[in-house]
């Protein structure tokens, strides 16, 4: 069954809109310098502009982009000389290659979205330290986010060693 990135890519969409929505609510209500890195103790420990903080959130938009979509991409672009992926010759296979390209095409796009969750909960959880006097980050929810995220990567990536670990569909 051929995998369809049609859902999770409309998923990314709707949440880096989401994010655009979240950083506007935001803006206006920021102080002209940030805190943006915290210590191990949620205590803050490094600043930012607005301005640098908000081109940073568009940066990390780009990455996201680069490997919800970029990889993919490049995975059905380059010979399978350049591909390491287990058993490739059958899964890279000119039979095979469309199905397993769109296979990745879906699950890249899921992951994608899945980091996007994750700094979206990140920007959140920032803003909302920069709301509190004494400004101090939520160590508490950054921790069960941190740990979710991994989560969904280890599963992630599990999925995909189990997928092409086999020879078979």
């Amino acid at each position: 069954m051929p995998a369809n990135s049609r859902l999770p890519s409309a998923v990314f969409v709707f949440l880096a809109f989401g994010g655009f929505l979240q950083a506007r609510r935001f803006a206006a209500t920021m102080p002209p310098v940030l805190a943006t890195h915290f210590g191990a103790s949620g205590v803050v420990n490094g600043w930012q502009t607005q301005s640098q903080y908000f081109v940073l959130e568009v940066v990390l938009l780009g990455v996201c982009l680069l490997l919800a979509f970029g990889i993919p991409r490049l995975i059905g672009a380059l010979p399978i000389s350049l591909i390491n992926l287990p058993n490739k010759e059958y899964w890279l296979a000119p039979e095979r290659r469309q199905e397993t390209v769109a296979f990745f095409k879906a699950q890249f796009a899921w992951f994608g979205c899945g980091l996007l969750v994750f700094l979206l909960v990140v920007n959140e959880l920032v803003f909302k330290a920069n709301h509190a006097l004494p400004r101090r980050l939520d160590n508490t929810a950054f921790a069960i986010a941190l740990v979710a995220f991994l989560a969904y990567v280890g599963i992630w990536t599990v999925r995909l060693v189990l997928r092409f670990s086999r020879i078979s569909g």
